[in-house]
């Protein structure tokens, strides 16, 4: 009886594993799910979620770090048989693997964002690049606010109003569920780890560190508002959140979008111009630059190196393991695809 019991507990998440792993071997099957099955999932759990005012992720964190080593003193007092303890372990594993997938992470293995809008990645051109980044240049410029009003509702309000105006140029299944920034009990932690902002694909939230500052917090916010809409590829994210903040009339909205999106750019054209790159930045205004150098020095006295370090490489063999192949880098090659965007016809 218990030998049946347990090949039933864990016939039915590896089931959910089959259908998990066709998917990453199968971009249109995964396309197919994320369309019809992820908008009601989306929709049920963040409806669950909102009643709650704080991350329900915290409560398992919690649980977790509470019953983990307890669970290892179990079993070393002998409390707890090997076996039980062993069964107990790899069968919540597997369903946490399982809700991970079948609530949002399937969305990895959707097709990419060129082969969905059909828009191909154009190829370096120097010259090109240099003039895309001093016209985002001249946009940053006319947008700078100086000390600017800020209130999240308002920014949420928004965002959300942008989304709903653009989800059909972006493709994004609209409402989808429930979208407003959730206050978390490790915003502490997520400031010395150097996290502006993360999507809980388990309860369909959104968290953005309000420690962080707020010239980064509407472009943030987009970003993981796009996670929700079932988008998982970072840069696919910052390219959303470009387009919804540069597209926006709000003031802070905007000259977020503008700030974050040229931070980009000047990364990629460190690499790609070094040696124009200093003559090309000299032409951001002076008060920008202290804007960025804020921003800077913020982290710089928030982050632990070695919390911050561990972070990173964690997530980016998170990302690496669901095809995301530049890791953490992914983030900034945003820039191709805004190219590409703004190329295409759309």
């Amino acid at each position: 009886m218990t030998t049946k019991s347990q090949y039933i507990k864990y016939t039915i998440p590896l089931t959910f594993l089959v259908f998990i792993f066709l998917c990453s071997r199968t971009p249109t099957l995964a396309e197919w799910y994320m369309r019809v099955f992820y908008p009601p999932i989306a929709t049920g759990l963040s409806f669950f979620s909102r009643l709650i005012p704080f991350s329900l992720l915290d409560i398992p964190l919690i649980v977790a770090i509470i019953l983990i080593p307890a669970s290892i003193v179990m079993l070393c007092m002998r409390k707890w048989r090997f076996f039980r303890w062993t069964h107990i372990t790899l069968l919540s594993i597997l369903w946490i693997v399982v809700w991970f997938y079948m609530a949002w992470g399937i969305s990895y293995f959707r097709p990419g964002f060129h082969e969905r809008f059909g828009i191909e990645i154009p190829k370096e051109d120097k010259a090109f690049f240099e003039t895309f980044v001093e016209r985002y240049i001249v946009l940053l410029n006319e947008s700078y606010i100086p000390n600017p009003y800020f209130n999240t509702q308002e920014i949420d309000a928004e965002i959300e109003k942008l989304f709903a105006k653009h989800h059909e140029m972006l493709r994004l299944p609209y409402p989808n569920g429930w979208r407003h920034n959730k206050r978390t009990l490790t915003e502490l932690l997520m400031d010395r780890m150097g996290i502006a902002g993360y999507f809980n694909p388990f309860f369909s939230e959104i968290q953005v560190n309000m420690r962080a500052p707020i010239l980064t917090f509407p472009y943030t916010l987009a970003h993981e508002k796009a996670h929700q809409f079932g988008i998982a590829h970072e840069d696919e994210c910052n390219l959303i959140a470009t387009i919804i903040c540069t597209s926006s009339t709000h003031p802070l909205v905007r000259y977020s979008g503008y700030l974050q999106t040229v931070r980009y750019l000047l990364g990629n054209l460190q690499t790609i111009s070094p040696d124009r790159y200093q003559e090309i930045v000299a032409q951001i205004d002076s008060r920008i630059m202290a804007d960025y150098r804020a921003i800077r020095e913020h982290w710089q006295q928030s982050i632990d190196p070695t919390l911050s370090a561990m972070q990173e490489r964690v997530y980016d063999a998170y990302l690496r393991a669901n095809q995301q192949q530049s890791g953490i880098l992914s983030y900034s090659e945003m820039v191709r695809l805004l190219i590409a965007w703004e190329m295409s016809e759309l």
